[in-house]
């Protein structure tokens, strides 16, 4: 060893280099590690090499990365960093796999961890299980809870308060969220349907529509489906105040008829269209809905409210109801 001059020599390398390019080793007589860094770091990886095949494991060969991309270690692919999701949990921000390989790995992770994958989502969207579902589905005799006509396949819920209610079919799921799960408004629906329109003395007339020129395929659309002209649903729509016939809420933007007898009935808005054609033109269907949503409607506690709070909340009703008559208009 020759340390004169601030040098000293590798015993593994044999060249002599700067004291610098040793580490620290206070238990050297010099306080210097024996081998250099490069050396030292050399010695280092073939050890724990020789440790990791002992134990039957492999060492990941470190991959030299260009800017911009990243290595996948699923797929062995050297990708852009578009190809990866973000993650701030870690270091880069970055995946830990590519988008393509993450799909893949968290699927196989739900079906590892939850038996599958459709139980990993009943359990986190719904709290249930597939033996719950199933349970649920035979207690129905394996039909929709509502039209029981067809098989059950969607898990449905109170949107409101996450209560799970039972299995409906696609039509009696959508029915539903069209109205949104409104008791009014499916009550209101079911009498549309058996031919009872029911109209208020108030309503709150929309903005004043303009008038412009008809397109030749909406012409045709109605002439041909409907036997009516533009001129026949603007009076249709007049006579109605501008509003959906069932909710009173919304402008009505489709003719509704029946299905069974082709006669058109009154106009009505997108969600209440929709939603009476999900249940199929079925009154009966509609009463069975409403009776679904209620049978599971919380009914809450009973509260205790003192004089004050009273007072407080006529106050209130009583500006609402002012602030109501302000807006409105009354119909003959």
């Amino acid at each position: 060893m020759d340390d004169s001059g601030g040098v000293k020599r590798c015993p593994d390398c044999g060249e002599l280099k700067a004291v610098s390019e040793f580490g620290r080793n206070a238990r050297m007589a010099d306080g210097l590690a024996r081998y250099c860094k490069t050396c030292f770091r050399r010695r280092s990886q073939e050890s724990y090499r020789k440790r990791r095949a002992e134990q039957g494991k492999a060492v990941r060969e470190r991959i030299q990365v260009p800017e911009g991309h990243k290595f996948c270690p699923r797929c062995s692919e050297i990708k852009p960093h578009a190809e990866f999701g973000s993650n701030r949990a870690t270091k880069d921000g970055l995946t830990s796999y590519c988008k393509q390989c993450h799909t893949v790995v968290a699927r196989e992770n739900k079906a590892k961890n939850h038996g599958s994958e459709r139980n990993y989502l009943l359990r986190y969207r719904y709290g249930i299980t597939e033996d719950d579902f199933a349970r649920m589905l035979a207690r129905q005799g394996g039909l929709c809870a509502v039209c029981r006509a067809v098989p059950g396949t969607f898990v449905d819920h109170c949107h409101r308060t996450g209560q799970v209610r039972g299995v409906l079919c696609f039509n009696c799921n959508n029915g539903l969220g069209h109205f949104g799960d409104n008791t009014v408004l499916l009550e209101l629906a079911a009498l549309y349907l058996d031919g009872e329109v029911l109209w208020p003395e108030f309503v709150v007339l929309p903005e004043r529509r303009e008038g412009g020129a008809v397109a030749r395929t909406r012409a045709y659309h109605l002439a041909h489906r409907y036997r009516l002209g533009p001129a026949d649903v603007e009076r249709m729509v007049a006579a109605q105040h501008g509003l959906c016939v069932v909710c009173w809420d919304r402008p009505p933007e489709h003719v509704d008829h029946c299905h069974l007898t082709g006669e058109v009935r009154y106009a009505l808005c997108l969600p209440c269209n929709t939603g009476i054609g999900q249940f199929r033109d079925d009154p009966a269907v509609v009463w069975r809905a409403l009776a679904y949503v209620e049978a599971v409607e919380p009914y809450g506690e009973e509260v205790v409210v003192s004089d004050e709070e009273l007072r407080e909340l006529v106050r209130a009703e009583e500006q609402l109801r002012s602030a109501f008559y302000a807006r409105v208009s009354p119909v003959g």
